[in-house]
């Protein structure tokens, strides 16, 4: 079913890999544009935090919403499927 909150779910599951496969591809191209690796380790460093904390703000996000509709779809199905 289209409208249903497990495809919903994998609707959100599918944003958040897709994301994630994204925001990777964008900073690792910056990485070699700027010429990262042959930077001060300050900045390799504040890079990479940056790059992490960017990460995590994404995942948490998309995480969440999920969640939610994974939580959405076990009440409407009556159970859970374990875990």
């Amino acid at each position: 079913m289209p409208g249903s909150p497990r495809a919903e779910m994998k609707r959100h599951l599918m944003t958040l890999i897709v994301s994630v496969v994204v925001l990777d591809a964008i900073v690792i191209a910056v990485y070699y544009a700027a010429h990262i690796a042959s930077r001060a380790e300050k900045v390799q460093q504040t890079f990479v935090a940056v790059w992490v904390i960017v990460t995590l703000l994404i995942v948490a996000t998309l995480l969440k919403r999920v969640r939610e509709a994974r939580r959405r779809s076990v009440r409407g199905e009556g159970k859970g499927e374990g875990g």
